[in-house]
């Protein structure tokens, strides 16, 4: 094979012009902008995030040194780390068209078919994405007593059924089935599409996506420091290929048999159409919305794991779908009567401290008076504003008290945001919090739950959890 070689000395060169180009670039900071460690060259910062059980831990620290606004260098990224309430506002809210662009890392545009504009939550703002959140929106936030919402719960019911006949056969391996559950609702509710519990293919493509939902929520260097990429090759290659395999699924499977009118497949088709948005861009905003599944199999296998080593927490919650529900199908309407199961959602995620998505500046802007230059990735410190002691009475211990006033009703604290907030807050939340309520109201009803003997600590920082993680022991109550 012909191939081009060069000389040791100049690979040297070529070594020191690119040592010579980092220490530059150290040098060089932008008058005005925030405080922050002086970076190394290549590696920037990177060294000090090691050492921690999470990496949000290191943030903490270095903005007990800097402050709540500080910059930092992650290889040959800017970055700035937010930790302040006020300023987290700022970016969401008050500036928010100035920080609506996402991370340009390779691996998104691996699992997006090398756009990452065809993805809903790592696309850049855009007409693209304006036109889908607004469509979209109307399907993942169905109105309270709304003919979808008693839609949604009648599935949640149906599938519900299907989860609780498998617990009852001693089943402890719950994130298949979980899985299952939580995707067919969303089948159902967005493409009117169903699959048996028994299909082989349907279950590696669930076991696809989440995979593909664990990588994505996984750290790299090599985002920070392009050049890494090759050794990721394989990776990418894999996350390539199940992507690839879960499309093909959704076109044959799910996509040909067109949904029914008013469902979000069938406002996606005409929308193609009508010439409103290409039907790759169409097809992937379907994916990533199905998609959300995931995300939410892993949330009730994280609450799972917190109250299954809590027995008082599972008996108030006992206590409280009995009272409400008299043995009967978990309603969604039942959630505001049932202020303390909705408080134990709320503590499992601020323990989870799962990481609002990266921003990343849109313009040369401003942050509490400091200058911000175009390109640079916001890290909203989720973990300082989730388990700070200054904001919360002993952030480390569970307790779901702290989101119930004294009389017992729901509150949330002003610097509780799991779900971001502005133009980019997350479109798939209201879901979470209807499917997650209505799987967990009808285990407590159904079950008492113990850890299986080869459980670990729950992990945390990190809502994706692997495909092989958490069992649980179902006691019939």
């Amino acid at each position: 094979m012909e191939g081009i070689y060069l000389s040791s000395a100049s690979y040297l060169l070529l070594f020191g012009l690119a040592i010579l180009w980092a220490v530059l670039s150290v040098l060089k900071r932008p008058k005005g902008s925030a405080p922050g460690p002086t970076p190394l060259p290549v590696l920037g910062s990177l060294h000090l995030l090691g050492g921690y059980e999470l990496p949000y831990q290191a943030f903490d620290k270095l903005s007990s040194k800097y402050g709540p606004v500080f910059g930092i260098r992650l290889g040959s990224v800017e970055c700035l780390v937010v930790s302040s309430l006020e300023t987290v506002k700022e970016i969401l809210i008050n500036k928010g068209e100035h920080f609506d662009s996402r991370p340009n890392f390779s691996r998104y545009l691996n699992i997006f078919g090398g756009d990452k504009d065809n993805s809903l939550a790592f696309c850049d703002w855009s007409e693209l994405q304006k036109t889908r959140r607004e469509m979209i929106r109307d399907h993942t936030f169905p109105k309270a007593f709304s003919s979808k919402f008693h839609q949604l719960e009648s599935l949640l019911n149906r599938e519900l059924v299907v989860l609780c006949d498998q617990l009852s056969k001693g089943v402890t391996n719950i994130k298949p089935i979980m899985l299952h559950t939580c995707a067919n609702v969303f089948m159902s509710f967005f493409t009117n599409t169903r699959f048996q519990l028994e299909d082989p293919v349907y279950s590696k493509i669930l076991m696809y996506f989440d995979i593909i939902f664990y990588e994505v929520n996984q750290g790299y260097a090599a985002d920070f420091m392009p050049w890494l990429n090759p050794m990721l090759m394989n990776n990418m290659k894999k996350m390539r290929k199940l992507g690839k395999i879960i499309r093909e699924f959704m076109d044959e499977r799910v996509v040909s048999n067109g949904g029914q009118e008013g469902d979000l497949l069938h406002m996606l088709l005409e929308s193609v159409e009508s010439g409103k948005m290409n039907r790759e861009n169409a097809m992937f905003a379907l994916e990533d919305i199905i998609g959300g599944h995931t995300a939410i199999a892993n949330l009730i296998i994280k609450i799972l794991g917190f109250i299954s080593n809590q027995p008082e927490v599972q008996k108030k919650m006992q206590e409280e779908v009995d009272a409400v529900t008299c043995g009967k199908n978990i309603k969604l309407e039942d959630r505001l009567m049932m202020p303390y199961t909705e408080a134990v959602i709320l503590e499992s995620i601020r323990h989870i401290c799962s990481p609002i998505v990266p921003h990343v500046a849109s313009q040369d802007t401003t942050v509490n008076d400091y200058h911000v230059e175009k390109g640079t990735l916001i890290f909203l410190n989720n973990y300082t504003l989730n388990m700070s002691p200054e904001l919360w009475t002993e952030p480390e211990k569970f307790s779901p008290e702290r989101f119930l006033t004294e009389d017992g009703r729901l509150i949330k604290p002003e610097h509780f945001l799991p779900f971001g907030g502005g133009r980019r807050s997350c479109m798939g939340y209201k879901m979470t919090q209807y499917v997650s309520f209505s799987v967990l109201a009808t285990m407590m009803q159904k079950y008492s739950i113990a850890p299986h003997p080869t459980n670990g600590k729950v992990p945390r920082g990190d809502l994706a959890l692997p495909f092989d993680t958490l069992k649980f022991i179902f006691n019939p109550r």
